[in-house]
């Protein structure tokens, strides 16, 4: 069976605000280390237990990252359905996406389910799976117990229950969207550091064989880290971007083809402008409960939410900067049907 797999980045998320918001003085050096506290610190538990500022666990996407994540998402589907004519290699059609998936953490649930909106065929259940957690970006050896404490304490990397993550969906009325019976099955892969390698050889074992289809390709699109991508690529990803990995699957997966996305998004208007001023006032980020408590802490008159305002046509391509990215010849390919996947796991 051909296999394409497109591994993207998150969308924008509150951790990564930070620094902007502080360098453009919408909220305080002090305010941010609260918000970035490592569990265990000496303060941490009073804060807790006295309403102070809590750190962002598990961090969830700002408001201008679902925004760019809805719009970006359109232009990687589009860049996405072009590769086969680009390379005029047939194994890369990837009109139609059979498997949605993401990391464990909220962040990547969330960009999974933004980026697909605006798709023609938006999926109808989005997989959490294990092996896909960020790492520690700063060791040698994301196995390294060190490094593990450093995910379990550090609130950009830690990541919350499950019930607290379905609390989170629900509360946004997308849970029905979310499909968590992998990571409910595996929960020591739920929190291992993330590794693309692993994480293929995983699906390879027990995704691959629950397939019930007599379809020769089959596309995946998963959500992972900035940390997991550049672990396999050694190369560094803009939010909601990332590569696909042409393989050919029996038993397992045997690559045939790395493509990074970061060649082509350069020829649309993918939205990647986070430092600039304009986003980083008080309107792009309040009134609103994303970010925790940032609202209450940010500097400036509160009034309406502003919006970055892109919009990407799904069809057109007047997105694109350049025309050679044009998909020659006018074939339609027919929608791959659903794929028959039972939800309650069976595994020895």
């Amino acid at each position: 069976m051909n296999v394409n797999f497109a591994f993207l980045r998150h969308g924008y998320g509150c951790h990564n605000a930070m620094s902007n918001l502080v360098y453009h003085d919408v909220i305080s050096k002090s305010h941010a280390s609260k918000f970035m506290e490592r569990e265990g610190r000496e303060g941490s538990t009073k804060n807790i237990l006295s309403g102070k500022i809590l750190p962002l666990n598990d961090p969830v996407l700002t408001n201008v990252g679902v925004e760019a994540s809805i719009y970006n998402g359109c232009i990687i589907n589009k860049i996405l359905r072009q590769l086969s004519s680009m390379y005029n290699n047939k194994n890369l059609r990837m009109e139609t996406f059979n498997v949605v998936g993401c990391s464990p953490l909220i962040r990547c649930m969330e960009t999974s389910y933004y980026m697909t909106r605006k798709w023609k065929n938006p999926p109808n259940k989005i997989y959490v799976f294990p092996l896909l957690r960020e790492i520690d970006e700063s060791s040698f050896d994301k196995y390294s117990e060190k490094s593990r404490e450093t995910i379990r304490i550090t609130p950009s990397y830690s990541i919350k229950s499950i019930d607290e993550q379905k609390q989170y969906l629900q509360k946004l009325g997308i849970l029905d969207a979310f499909d968590f019976s992998f990571v409910e099955t595996f929960p020591r892969e739920r929190i291992e550091p993330g590794d693309i390698r692993e994480f293929m050889n995983w699906f390879a074992k027990y995704f691959m064989t629950l397939l019930n289809t007599n379809d020769t390709n089959l596309n995946v699109f998963i959500t992972t880290h900035a940390g997991v991508l550049k672990d396999y690529s050694d190369e560094g990803f803009y939010n909601n971007s990332g590569f696909v990995i042409n393989t050919t699957y029996v038993d397992n997966f045997s690559k045939n083809m790395y493509i990074s996305l970061n060649n082509y998004i350069k020829k649309y208007n993918f939205f990647k402008n986070y430092s600039d001023p304009k986003y980083n006032s008080v309107e792009y980020y309040c009134p609103s409960d994303r970010c925790g408590q940032l609202c209450s802490v940010a500097k400036g008159p509160i009034n309406n939410l502003e919006k970055i305002g892109l919009t990407c046509n799904i069809e057109d391509g007047e997105d694109t900067n350049d025309k050679q990215l044009k998909v020659r010849g006018g074939r339609r390919i027919k929608n791959v049907s659903p794929l028959n996947l039972d939800t309650v796991w069976n595994f020895d």
